[in-house]
């Protein structure tokens, strides 16, 4: 009996341990796929972590790099043609002027070389009338500046013989100008006499000068012969 009891929990035992071993599989398989889904359900997880992190890391690099922006240099001012505090011209003002004095230079030497070229138109009607031809804006030169004293002394003699040939109109606009100065110096003269307490007028502009006086009372005589 003892043998019989003996054998019956042997074998008890044998199925145990056999059912220990085929449940054993199973277990340890739910318990990878347990952790299997574990995994599977942490991995899109840590993906979106990872990718928030890196946008984040993205985002302080984009706003480090943007963030130290350069500032634009201001132009400088133009020199202008004001003086500075010192009195110093500026570069600009000095070329101006210098460009003004060129240009004064070049209208001064034009004038003098169309004076010379009239003089020697003058002289050669008088002493070369063979080559001599006439030249519309030397005429209007010379009767234009014919009181002035542009024209020097020493020609007005000759002048005067050359205005004394014109003829029809420009000969009755030469003695007109000469009776307007005439007629300027007597009611400067007038008006001056008239001051009671023997000032002199102060309106010096309307006087013609000692040069001009003469050469219009030598034109009149001269062309009223």
């Amino acid at each position: 009996m003892a043998k019989g009891n003996k054998k019956r929990k042997n074998n008890r035992h044998k199925k145990n341990k056999a059912n220990h071993k085929a449940i054993k599989p199973d277990s340890v398989k739910n318990v990878d796929e347990n952790t299997e889904d574990d995994k599977v359900e942490d991995t899109p997880d840590v993906q979106s972590e990872d990718l928030s992190r890196k946008r984040q890391l993205s985002d302080d690099d984009s706003d480090t790099e943007t963030a130290p922006k350069r500032k634009k240099k201001k132009k400088q001012p133009v020199a202008t043609e004001s003086t500075d505090k010192k009195g110093k011209k500026s570069i600009r003002q000095m070329k101006r002027e210098k460009y003004l004095e060129r240009q004064a230079e070049a209208e001064s030497a034009n004038k003098e070389q169309l004076k010379t070229q009239c003089l020697s138109y003058i002289s050669q009607w008088k002493h070369d009338k063979a080559n001599w031809k006439f030249m519309k804006a030397k005429q209007v030169w010379l009767t234009k500046n014919k009181f002035s004293s542009i024209i020097p002394d020493e020609s007005w003699p000759l002048l005067l013989e050359y205005l004394e040939s014109t003829q029809g109109n420009g000969r009755k606009i030469l003695l007109e100008d000469a009776n307007k100065v005439i007629k300027q110096m007597d009611e400067w003269t007038e008006k001056n006499g008239a001051n009671t307490d023997g000032a002199e007028d102060d309106d010096e502009s309307t006087k013609p000068d000692e040069t001009t006086y003469k050469r219009a009372r030598d034109l009149i005589q001269c062309l009223q012969e």
